[in-house]
């Protein structure tokens, strides 16, 4: 028996939604604890704890990311703590809603395979599976771009109303104050316009959203300048090695370099029979708006970052979110007349992102922070100082060491001298504080560079005290007691 029209559109439009909106909550919260709190999430969420004029004055004192998602996390933590599961939760919701974004983008503009492609081809990207339970901003600023990307389609291609043209400057809102390469997308929007320049309706509400954007971001744009100014002294990424590195993101997109390698067979084939076909009419406005939604913003920041270097992964991975669903339009466009091709080609390129899929790898931003810290607080004795490098790894570890004096945000700096725990800088400032407790040992916790690319700061301790053990923990850390010579 065949299935009611009414019917379809249920599985369309809500069950398959709340699928991809559940199963992504459900799979990804699975792992959620399955990483450490480690790299940028200590500082994230030990600030998020702070007042909200704390979080808002952060960017002007050299916080390199507005502050919207602090702020959110802010309000989280205050119901729901500071634990590895709660601090995530929230940027796990983003990442789910996201998937839901892409599928109607797809499905309402191009077709439902469209639509089911691009959320799978994100459901099931590396990247974005860490990323999206990380305590970062990342998996919000692509929502935004998801949503923007959804409202913006509204406007070209529907009448709209004043609820859409709100929904997009909400979009924007949130991509511009969640990371400022969200202003790439505001300006992929309005060059995007120049398609429609005889319809006055799709020019007169992109402008009015985009106006809006500007005229609701004017407090911060002072220090939108004075961070890009900044950032063209020179930041800790570098420079593209070749003309490859481009390639080489795309492939982290999609996995592997395979999987982008199929996707591309796949176009081509498609291509083919559309030429034979002279079905080139079938190509709409709005492919191409998607199409430039992720080639600027990407092709930009590229060829910028061999004078400012802005391209590693994380920094590109809200592109992906047009490319996910410029891939899928393009496999529907190419193979929607055939019900096998299109079913085919969505089921080769899923399994193979499946296949290419390494569920957070431990040779991926590995971090054994609580074992270590563990370690460190098993062996220390009341008399021992512990010395933390490099200096800024205070956060992570006290995250595990302590978590009431981690909260304690207030009298952080003095708990961590009650405990003797002395970050420091470099080896001058270790020679300063060594003699501050002559009695006990000295528990050196290295986090990253290996002991002889320390600024000599393990060279120093073995020197001049005696080295009684030392312990390796996964990727990252070295654990070394030093004994004061008698």
């Amino acid at each position: 028996m065949k299935m009611s029209y009414k019917h379809k559109q249920v599985i369309a439009n809500i069950l398959l939604p709340l699928l991809l909106l559940s199963g992504g909550l459900i799979w990804k919260f699975y792992f959620i604890s399955y990483r450490d709190i480690s790299l940028d999430e200590p500082f994230t969420v030990f600030h998020a704890q702070q007042s909200l004029w704390h979080i808002l004055s952060m960017p002007a004192n050299g916080e390199p990311n507005p502050p919207l998602f602090m702020v959110l996390l802010h309000f989280w933590i205050k119901i729901f703590g500071t634990d590895p599961s709660s601090v995530r939760f929230l940027p796990l919701i983003f990442s789910s809603l996201t998937a839901v974004f892409l599928y109607f983008s797809g499905k309402r503009f191009f077709g439902f395979w469209a639509g089911l492609l691009a959320s799978g081809l994100f459901l099931f990207s590396n990247f974005h599976f860490f990323h999206g339970i990380e305590a970062r901003t990342y998996s919000l600023l692509s929502l935004a771009v998801a949503s923007s990307l959804y409202f913006f389609l509204r406007i070209v291609k529907e009448p709209v109303s004043g609820w859409v043209i709100a929904g997009l400057v909400i979009s924007n809102l949130i991509m511009v104050y969640s990371h400022y390469f969200g202003w790439l997308i505001v300006m992929v929007q309005f060059i995007c316009i120049t398609l429609y320049l005889k319809e006055r309706n799709i020019i007169r509400n992109v402008i009015l959203a985009v106006g809006l954007t500007v005229l609701a971001y004017l407090p911060f744009f002072y220090i939108l300048v004075k961070q890009f100014l900044k950032s063209r002294q020179g930041t800790w990424v570098e420079a593209p090695a070749s003309s490859r590195e481009y390639l080489y993101q795309l492939h982290n997109f999609f996995n592997h370099a395979e999987v982008l390698n199929g996707v591309l067979w796949i176009l081509i084939t498609g291509l083919v029979f559309l030429f034979f076909r002279k079905a080139w009419k079938s190509l709409s406005k709005e492919l191409i708006i998607i199409f430039i939604w992720w080639f600027l913003p990407f092709t930009l920041m590229f060829l910028v970052s061999f004078k400012m270097p802005v391209f590693i992964t994380r920094y590109l991975l809200f592109n992906s979110i047009g490319l996910y669903l410029f891939a899928g339009v393009m496999v529907y466009q190419l193979f929607g007349h055939n019900k096998f091709l299109i079913s085919a080609s969505v089921v080769i390129l899923l399994a193979m992102m499946a296949n290419r899929m390494r569920i957070l790898p431990d040779d991926f931003s590995y971090r054994e922070s609580q074992k270590a810290a563990a370690y460190v607080k098993e062996m220390q004795k009341p008399e021992d100082m512990v010395v933390l490098y490099p200096y800024y790894d205070e956060l992570g570890f006290v995250y595990y060491y302590d978590r009431s004096v981690f909260e304690n945000t207030k009298d952080f700096s003095n708990e961590l001298k009650r405990k003797h725990i002395i970050p420091v800088w470099g080896v001058d400032m270790v020679k300063s504080v060594v003699d501050v407790n002559s009695e006990g040992r000295i528990i050196y916790h290295l986090n990253g560079p290996a002991p002889g690319e320390d600024d000599g700061i393990f060279k120093f301790f073995k020197e001049n005290f005696r080295l009684t053990d030392s312990v390796g923990f996964q990727q990252t850390f070295t654990i070394a007691i030093f004994e004061r010579n008698k």
